[in-house]
């Protein structure tokens, strides 16, 4: 498979990927705010785990942090897709441009990752051994295991 060829399926397979990212996240945002908002499933949360106050916060806080470096990815993705858009209108394809393009959301991916694995070290530090073990209990399980009950 020549250079070409291989770069122009896989600024596709992104494009798509970034696609259908987005149509899964309208879905779920107009869901979530139909049902009482982003804020309810983590005051749900913490009922659950019988998390204290001071835990609630750390949650919260935790929730907040994560939810703005997903948004700059959602932006990131964004940009990434009209300049990809661009590229394949291109009469010739820049492997430098593509790259470039490329490079700028795999970086703020690994950003999220970061923050991904600081949330988990402070979650995990604020709650108690039981709390953590009926959170891990909901992780299993999934967001919508209630609805499958008998």
């Amino acid at each position: 498979m020549s250079a070409f060829l291989s770069g122009a399926l896989g600024a596709l397979a992104f494009l798509l990927a970034l696609g259908l990212g987005a149509r899964l996240g309208f879905a779920a945002r107009r869901r979530r705010w139909r049902h009482g908002g982003p804020r309810r499933g983590l005051r749900f949360l913490a009922r659950r785990i019988g998390a204290r106050p001071e835990q609630e916060e750390v949650l919260s806080s935790e929730a907040d942090a994560l939810a703005t470096e997903l948004r700059a990815l959602r932006g990131e993705a964004h940009a990434a897709r009209a300049a990809l858009a661009d590229l394949l209108s291109a009469p010739t394809l820049d492997p430098a441009a593509l790259r470039a393009a490329l490079d700028r959301p795999l970086a703020r991916l690994a950003d999220v990752r970061s923050r991904v694995e600081a949330t988990f070290a402070r979650v995990h530090g604020a709650l108690d051994p039981a709390q953590r073990e009926a959170l891990a209990a909901l992780v299993r399980r999934g967001p919508h295991a209630h609805r499958h009950a008998a």
